[in-house]
C-alpha cells in the first residue's frame, strides 16, 4: 500500500490524516423501517452520504432476524449490533450480497460468531482476499476499521427457501455493478433486496461497461409484483428509483463521450445530480477503477 493511495483515499473521505481516521466523530447512521406485516418487519440501516451510504438490513421473522450485508466501517457495524440486539430475537444467518469491501469489511467484531452466507463466487473471493483487503483498510483508515473479518462458511444456492415460516427467493445476478451478486427477494412483503444493482440518491459507482447494469435494472422493472426495492447505497424506495438510476447511467455515457478530462466529467455529474449523496466516490472510481483515455481531442 502506497503512501499516495492512502493519501488520495483518505482524502476522498475527507480524512486527511490517519490521526483524524481514528479519532474523529462520525455521523451516526439513520434507521428507517422499509417494509412490515403481520409476520415481517424490514429495517433498513443506512451509513451518512459522506461515509458511502451503505446500507444493511434486518430482516425480524417471527423467531429469529436476518441481516443482509455488513457494512465498511466498524462504527456502524456496532450501531447495526445495536438494532439487532434490540430487538431481542437471534441472527441466524447474515448474508453478504457480493464481494465489495463496503459490504462485507464492517461486521467481524460486531458479528463475531454469526452464521454467514454468501453465493460460492463470493465466498471463494473472501476467502482468497478478505484477509489482505482487511490489513489494508486497517492501515489506510485506523481504528474505523474492524480487527477481525467473519469469512462465510455457508453457500448460499439459488432457489426459494423457507425460512422460519416466510418465503425467500434467491438469485444470482451477473454482471452489474459488480461481477457476481445475491439478490434476495420476499414476495409476501414484496420486498426486492437489490444492493448495488441499486443506488438511492447516491453516485452510482463507475468502473466500466454499464450495460449488464441496465439488464439488471431492467429485470427489475419486469418483476412489478415487487414494490419495495432495496438498494446497497441509500435509503428503501420504491419502483421509481429504477428509471431514475437508468438514466442516471445513460448521462453517465454521455459525459463520458463528451468529457476531454476527469475534471470536467465530475463536474458535468455533480450539476447534474446536486443532490446525490456520495460524492467522493466519483473521485475514487475516476482514480483507481474507470479506464479511460483522457487526452484532448
Amino acid at each position: 500500500m502506497t503512501n499516495k493511495l492512502k493519501t488520495i483515499t483518505l482524502l476522498a473521505l475527507g480524512l486527511t490524516t490517519q490521526h483524524q481516521a481514528n479519532s474523529q466523530e462520525l455521523r451516526k447512521a439513520s434507521v428507517h423501517l422499509a417494509a412490515q406485516d403481520q409476520r415481517i418487519k424490514i429495517y433498513t440501516l443506512v451509513s451518512p452520504p459522506e461515509m458511502f451510504a451503505n446500507t444493511s438490513h434486518v430482516i425480524e421473522l417471527p423467531h429469529e432476524l436476518i441481516v443482509v450485508d455488513g457494512q465498511f466501517f466498524a462504527p456502524y457495524a456496532q450501531q447495526l449490533k445495536m438494532l439487532t440486539d434490540s430487538l431481542k430475537k437471534p441472527v441466524t444467518r447474515f448474508y453478504i450480497s457480493h464481494d465489495h469491501p463496503d459490504h462485507y469489511l464492517g461486521f467481524g467484531d460486531a458479528f463475531p460468531d454469526v452464521q454467514v452466507y454468501a453465493l460460492e463466487e463470493t465466498k471463494q473471493h473472501i476467502e482468497k482476499e478478505g484477509q489482505q483487503v482487511l490489513k489494508q483498510r486497517q492501515e489506510q483508515f485506523g481504528g474505523i476499521i474492524a480487527k477481525t473479518l467473519n469469512i462465510p462458511a455457508h453457500v448460499q444456492k439459488e432457489g426459494k427457501e423457507v425460512i422460519d415460516g416466510v418465503t425467500f427467493i434467491f438469485e444470482r445476478s451477473l454482471d452489474n455493478e459488480d461481477a457476481v451478486s445475491l439478490v434476495i427477494k420476499i414476495p409476501e412483503v414484496k420486498t426486492y433486496i437489490a444492493q448495488d444493482i441499486v443506488y438511492n440518491k447516491v453516485h452510482l459507482f463507475i468502473s466500466g461497461s454499464q450495460d449488464g447494469w441496465r439488464k439488471a435494472l431492467r429485470k427489475i422493472e419486469r418483476e412489478s409484483e415487487y414494490k419495495i426495492i432495496l438498494p446497497g447505497h441509500g435509503e428503501p424506495a420504491g419502483r421509481s428509483i429504477l428509471k431514475e438510476d437508468l438514466d442516471y447511467l445513460d448521462f453517465v455515457d454521455k459525459t463520458l463521450a463528451a468529457s476531454k478530462s476527469k475534471e470536467e466529467y465530475k463536474a458535468k455529474i455533480l450539476a447534474a445530480y446536486p443532490d446525490y449523496g456520495g460524492t467522493k466516490l466519483i473521485d475514487i472510481y475516476l482514480a483507481y477503477y474507470l479506464k479511460k483515455d483522457w487526452e484532448e481531442k
